[in-house]
Order: structure tokens, then C-alpha cells, then sequence
């Protein structure tokens, strides 16, 4: 007797059409018209969802020309080419990037009931690229795979930044775990550390514990990332939860992690963002400027591996705890 499919096509949510794929163990939801956005990764024995929802923004159809920040409803989207809005040789780089808004294509590429793969792909609009994505959960599964295709489709090498922006919903007890050993802070939203922005050493510094949030009361913004050689991996624990979400990446390729920390103060919500990335923050103009951006030659692709793995029964947690290089 076959199995049940894994992914299910009816999904709607907030009036927007999608897919669930649904396991024994977890359960994503993926929205193709809205940016192929990921709403959820929910830990099915619990309920938990390990990525963040925005609780004043419903999701929607995204579209060009919306400001990223007042149509973020959470989850887990990716930024390519740019953060910030600029404008480089003449081009225009939209906010937070052309790959969260609008419609990817898309089709169930293998669902036997064991594993079940979906393929998307997108054309970006300020550059001649064409991205590729396929998601693949097992029904066994704790974590999910994601195999990216990056193509230059032009006659001319083009500079890029490229993010993974994923959400994490925080208590009191969640921690960070990173490897290397520094940071530093973004001067625009240094938080703790305006007075003295980096480099901060990981994960004590000046008797402060950087691996650990702060409360919600706080009332602060910091924007951290790491320096010095990337190891490809990072993760966010919740001891209360019992649960974690752990992140492995190709570190030649995303070989900066950044920390969004919103510990009551933007907009006052509650909420980290960890940002594997290929560049510093600061947007494309300014890595083209400081010589960190990340290039494509005219005719390239770039191949890739997400892994991101949900982690059960954690307690007090050793710092070097990480779901491994992607395999």
C-alpha cells in the first residue's frame, strides 16, 4: 500500500495559495507566489514552530516596489543581490533584493511518500540571473535540504550579496552557538555596543555572555556578524522548548553569519534573525566599494547546500552544538 504524499497543494493561508509538506516529525509550509517564502517549520510532536511570525502582519502576495520591512510577516525568506536598497552603475537594487517578492515557478519534483522534493525557480529582475531552489523533506526527517542553482544568463560578470534571512522566535533561555571567535557591530544598529562596535570577542566578551538574548524589556536593536574564516554552520537553542534549529552551509560561499537581535526595540518585537550571508552588511553598493562582494562570471552557476536541522531534547547546551556540514 502506498504511502501518504508528503506535500499537500490546497494550503491556503491568509487567502494566499501554497504548500505543506508534512511528515512524521515536521511540517513546513512554502508560499511560491509570496517570494517562495517559509512560514513554518513546525516540530510536529510539540507544535512548536521553530521560525518567528510577525503577530502584526499577516502574510500576503508580495510585490515590487513594497518596503521589505512593512510586509515581513516572519518565517524565512532569501535576499540576492542586495540588504538595503542602493543603486550601482546605473541599476537600481530593489529592498532586501528581487527573490522575496513576487511569484516563483513551481512543481513537486519526487513525493513517494518517503521523500518528497519541490523544484522553484525565479529569474531575478536587476540582474541576469536565474535561481533555482529545490526543498526536500524525508517523512522520517528532522531535517530539510535545500539545493540551490545560482546562473549568470549574461554576457557580463555581476557582483552579488546573498542571504538566507530566517527568523527565530526567542525566550528568555534561547542561545546562540556560533563557531569562530569575533565580532563585530554594525554601526547603524550597534545596540550594547556603540561605544565600542568590535571587535567583540565570542562568546564572552568584557564579561558579557554574546551567546545569550536579551529579555524582551531591553529594549534594544543590535546587528552583529562574525569575522575571520567562516565553518559553516550556526544554531539557536530554546532549553525551555527542549528544541533548537541548527543551520549548515557551504562556508566558501556564505562565509559571514549575521545576528539580528530585536530584543524589544525595532517596532517592539521580540525576535533574532540569523543571516548566513556572502558578504558583510551593508548592501551591494558598499561591497562593491570595499572590495566584498561576491562575483559571478557571465555564463556561471553556482551550486549549493542548505541543511536545516531541528534538534530534540536539548537542555543546557554546549556551545560547539551544530548539525554538521551539509553532506
Amino acid at each position: 500500500m502506498s504511502r501518504k504524499a508528503i506535500v499537500d497543494g490546497t494550503l491556503v493561508h491568509d487567502g494566499v495559495p501554497g504548500l505543506a509538506l508534512e511528515g512524521d516529525r515536521l511540517r513546513l509550509t512554502l508560499f511560491p507566489v509570496a517570494g517562495a517564502k517559509i512560514l513554518d517549520l513546525v516540530h510536529r510532536e510539540t507544535g512548536v514552530n521553530l521560525l518567528w511570525r510577525n503577530p502584526r502582519v499577516p502574510l500576503s502576495r508580495t510585490y515590487p516596489g513594497a518596503a521589505f520591512d512593512d510586509v515581513w510577516c516572519g518565517g524565512w525568506d532569501e535576499l540576492f543581490p542586495t540588504d538595503p536598497p542602493c543603486e550601482l552603475n546605473d541599476n537600481t537594487f530593489h529592498d532586501h533584493g528581487d527573490l522575496w517578492h513576487g511569484p516563483w515557478a513551481w512543481s513537486v519534483e519526487e513525493d513517494d511518500g518517503e521523500t518528497a522534493t519541490v523544484a522553484l525557480q525565479r529569474h531575478t529582475v536587476a540582474l541576469p540571473c536565474l535561481m533555482e531552489k529545490w526543498v526536500t523533506l524525508r517523512r522520517d526527517g528532522l531535517d530539510v535540504r535545500f539545493r540551490h542553482r545560482l546562473t549568470n544568463l549574461g554576457t557580463q560578470p555581476v557582483p552579488f550579496a546573498w542571504s538566507l534571512h530566517v527568523a527565530h522566535p526567542i525566550g528568555p533561555d534561547s542561545r546562540i552557538h556560533l563557531p569562530g571567535e569575533a565580532l563585530e557591530a554594525v554601526p547603524a544598529q550597534p545596540g550594547r555596543f556603540a561605544a565600542s562596535p568590535g571587535p567583540l570577542r565570542w562568546p564572552l566578551h568584557g564579561g558579557l555572555d554574546l551567546a545569550a538574548v536579551l529579555p524582551a524589556e531591553a529594549g534594544v536593536t543590535e546587528w552583529l556578524y562574525t569575522v575571520g574564516p567562516g565553518l559553516g554552520w550556526c544554531a539557536v537553542t530554546h532549553p525551555s522548548r527542549s528544541l533548537g534549529l541548527g543551520l549548515a552551509f557551504d562556508a566558501r560561499l556564505f562565509g559571514t553569519t549575521w545576528l539580528w537581535g530585536v530584543y524589544g526595540g525595532w517596532r517592539g518585537h521580540y525576535v533574532l534573525l540569523t543571516e548566513p550571508s556572502t558578504c558583510p552588511p551593508g548592501g551591494l553598493a558598499q561591497n562593491v566599494a570595499d572590495g566584498t562582494a561576491a562575483w559571478l562570471a557571465a555564463g556561471a552557476a553556482i551550486e549549493t547546500e542548505v541543511v536545516a536541522t531541528v534538534f530534540e531534547g536539548i537542555g543546557i547546551v554546549p556551545g560547539d552544538v551544530h548539525p554538521g556540514p551539509p553532506a
